[in-house]
């Protein structure tokens, strides 16, 4: 969503020149600190926005450092805390954004109660993370509970409103209600039409989202557009090597390949890569996504030399990214065994398969219920 930033005012230079003429000693330490913070948030914020996480991380722990000054349950503790949260979130560290998102919630409910906007941006995050690790009842209570807040303190076409209909519709996405889940994203893309009537950044997730689900009921002739409508709003936003660009590139060659279009599927996994990996922080998580979707194609055309490169590489980089028992792992692993099956290694296939089926039943989950993601999130933020 689009930021809603500290509402700390700034003053032109001549005006601040005034007012620190009658301020005590320890108000200039507060006053000092309230800008190096504004400052740092602002240059983190930017960071983030433009895939750069390490540089993120450190903006942000030092704005941390500035904000603790006001006191360790200070509101602007709280924004910063979310904001680490989002660089961990988007680089699929699930456990450690999780950390710092009920870390914020804690402290925005002490200090504005339990039905504060910034209350239902923490609910939000969560409810995405609950939404990723594949628990749908945790996401959906947390989902409803920020829409409920939001819908009281929002207005009407605000983005958070918007992004709040975006992640209840992947939620019923994922639970099978399709009807419900389309009727959210259209409730949600309504929202932000209503604007400026300019395509905002805001828009690429829910129309990957809304395309995704027609690609799941196989109406390719809807989805394509949506997809193509959301590549050109990432690239006009953030250029040609971003990952949030390479993701709606992944989108296109997966929705390519599911059509048997196996040239323009491979074409655009490799511009998918490309875009990733020309970013200044690549997303490792990304990486081993696309590679394991783009060697699942190569297998199909029969170039098994190029698929086991694409598998092996995949397979390290997913159980560095999202660890050894995700789900998205065990997708690429089944395909893996498939592999070595047919290259005529059929112990090491059946390796490859035990540890696939151990991650399934350890979630909970069918193959059938486990797919490479293409879902677009939309975290909540200060």
């Amino acid at each position: 969503m689009r930021p809603r930033r500290y509402r700390g005012g700034r003053y032109s230079t001549l005006l601040a020149a005034l007012l620190l003429a009658f301020l005590l000693p320890s108000d200039l330490v507060e006053a000092g600190s309230a800008e190096r913070w504004q400052q740092l948030t602002e240059a983190g914020t930017a960071a983030r926005k433009q895939a750069e996480y390490k540089e993120a991380e450190q903006l942000f722990h030092a704005a941390r450092q500035e904000a603790v000054q006001f006191g360790e349950t200070d509101e602007r503790v709280a924004t910063i805390l979310n904001n680490l949260g989002l660089v961990f979130h988007e680089q699929h560290r699930y456990e450690e954004a999780k950390s710092y998102y009920e870390q914020a919630l804690v402290i925005w409910e002490q200090a504005y109660g339990s039905e504060h906007a910034n209350v239902a941006t923490a609910l939000h995050n969560l409810a995405e993370i609950y939404l990723e690790e594949g628990k749908l009842e945790q996401s959906e209570a947390y989902y409803l509970r920020s829409l409920a807040i939001q819908e009281q303190t929002a207005e009407p076409s605000y983005p958070e409103l918007a992004m709040g209909y975006n992640g209840l519709g992947l939620l019923y996405k994922e639970q099978e209600h399709l009807v419900q889940a389309e009727a959210r994203f259209h409730l949600a893309l309504g929202m932000l039409e209503e604007g400026d009537g300019m395509d905002s950044v805001d828009m690429a997730p829910i129309l990957n989202n809304l395309a995704s689900l027609y690609k799941r009921q196989e109406l390719y002739a809807l989805a394509e557009p949506l997809y193509r409508r959301a590549l050109a709003i990432r690239r006009a936003w953030l250029g040609d090597d971003h990952p949030s660009v390479a993701v709606c590139l992944n989108n296109l060659a997966n929705l390519y390949h599911g059509q048997g279009l196996s040239e323009l599927a491979d074409q655009q996994y490799r511009e998918a890569l490309a875009s990733n990996e020309a970013a200044k922080e690549p997303a490792e998580a990304l990486t081993g996504s696309i590679l394991g979707n783009w060697a699942l194609l190569a297998h199909e055309r029969g170039l098994l030399d190029e698929a086991k490169i694409r598998y092996e590489r995949a397979l390290v980089i997913q159980q560095q990214t999202m660890g050894r028992n995700h789900p998205i792992l065990a997708v690429t692993l089944l395909s893996y065994s498939s592999l070595l099956m047919d290259i005529g290694r059929p112990l090491e296939a059946s390796h490859f398969r035990t540890r696939a089926a151990f991650i399934r039943a350890r979630q909970n989950l069918t193959l059938s219920e486990v797919s490479t993601p293409s879902a677009d999130t939309a975290r909540t933020h200060e």
